[in-house]
């Protein structure tokens, strides 16, 4: 009798330790995964921050953008030019003899009689 309750002992303490090793398997998994989670939403977390600040960056730039383009805009106008170069370079139109009229990359030959 003693070697049959030896067996089963051991049968018992092995379907102990199976369950042990399942349970702990188990444990370990569920770790493992509510880490995993953790990380992906920690992740995802610091993906939508820089979402956000790359967004801020962008919508400011684009505001510099626009300020830009129209200041651009403002250099470039016949106006302002024109005002330049009658006060910083003394400039003023020329009198009208003084111009030449070309048509089709010729000098239109009244022009040329009427200046003489």
């Amino acid at each position: 009798m003693r070697h049959g309750r030896s067996a089963v002992r051991r049968g018992i303490e092995r379907r102990a330790l199976n369950d042990f090793a399942a349970v702990t398997l188990s444990c370990l998994l569920i770790a493992v995964a509510m880490l995993l989670h953790a990380w992906v939403r920690t992740r995802v977390t610091e993906r939508g921050y820089a979402l956000a600040r790359l967004s801020a960056e962008y919508r400011e730039l684009a505001r510099e953008h626009e300020r830009l383009q129209i200041a651009a805009a403002e250099l470039k106008s016949p106006q302002r030019i024109e005002e330049l170069a009658r006060t910083r370079l003394n400039m003023a139109p020329p009198p009208v003899d003084r111009v030449v009229v070309l048509v089709g990359g010729a000098v239109r030959p009244s022009v040329l009689t009427a200046s003489r």
